[in-house]
């Protein structure tokens, strides 16, 4: 998403050779002014985008109606804080109904089991040479006894079955009432909240956008007749639109295509931010090469 629209924004952008107006830095930031030799690409720079080094769209996996959403946009969150839960009460009639039949299954896999036994010690007794020598067991009794014993293992290991049905079912209404609550991946940022609470959301369907709250990064276009002047692990500049703050980055990643509807091709770079002043994502930048002679420059924090 953020790679389409930062084509698009390139593409109207070409004839612009201006920068736009300087304004106050943010508080927290020092301007220093940068080394005349250290950028090394064009007056123009990349145009580029700040983003998160991860996100993420938290959305329900079963379909259920939105009971509660625990955070607001902006709010910080930790790995494993509940973030909304959808409405469980269907879902906990349906594990009680699950467990009484699985206690009814079970009932009858003792039974079962018992009735197994009995069968055995009765064939047990009838295969008996002492009995058969002497008459007392007719070749009818015994394949009787043989037969009752079949049947009643057969009735055992179905009951068995049963029950592991049952247990699957119940595992199954637990692990539902499990995913209705949805938690934080990582910590991070809440950048976006889609539903509110009562809202019927379908499998799959988004309920926060949440942003990594360590680390940004920038991804820029590259104009594919200036790809070669690119590569990884190089320094770049990257300077804040609208205000007069340079920040220092490495390109550690490139695209190994050309767009073909921009011409350009995309490059990530880590983003070197002074603490307690991080820039929102979506921050439109300008990223200029760094020759290896060169230092940082630019605006560092105090």
């Amino acid at each position: 998403m953020l790679l389409s629209v930062l084509a698009g924004v390139w593409v109207r952008r070409l004839a612009e050779t201006t920068p736009p107006p300087a304004s106050t830095p943010p508080p927290g930031w020092a301007r220093k002014a940068p080394a005349a030799d250290a950028p090394d690409g064009s007056a123009d720079g990349f145009l580029g985008v700040i983003v998160a080094r991860q996100s993420v769209d938290l959305a329900p996996v079963i379909e259920g109606r939105v009971e509660s959403v625990r955070v607001q946009v902006g709010e910080r969150v930790s790995r494993g804080d509940i973030i909304a839960t959808l409405d469980t009460r269907a879902m906990e009639r349906e594990l009680a109904i699950a467990e009484a039949e699985l206690l009814e299954a079970r009932a009858d896999e003792q039974v079962a089991t018992h009735e197994q036994e009995e069968a055995r010690e009765r064939l047990k007794r009838r295969e008996q040479p002492q009995q058969r020598l002497t008459g007392a067991v007719s070749e009818e009794e015994l394949a009787t006894a043989r037969y009752q014993e079949r049947v009643a293992t057969a009735k055992q290991e179905r009951a068995r079955a049963q029950v592991q049905q049952k247990e699957a079912r119940v595992r199954q209404c637990r692990q539902r009432i499990e995913d209705a609550t949805l938690v934080a991946p990582f910590d991070g940022l809440v950048a976006s909240r889609l539903v509110d609470p009562g809202a019927l959301v379908s499998s799959g369907r988004p309920i926060i956008h949440l942003l990594r709250a360590a680390g940004r990064e920038v991804r820029f276009a590259i104009p594919e007749q200036r790809v070669l002047e690119v590569r990884v692990g190089q320094r770049v500049h990257v300077a804040v639109q609208g205000h007069e703050v340079t920040l220092g980055g490495q390109v550690h990643d490139l695209s190994p295509e050309v767009d073909v509807a921009a011409r350009v091709l995309f490059g990530t770079a880590s983003l070197e931010e002074p603490e307690g002043s991080p820039l929102p994502s979506g921050t439109v930048v300008r990223v200029s090469l760094v020759r290896e002679s060169g230092n940082d420059g630019g605006v560092t924090a105090p």
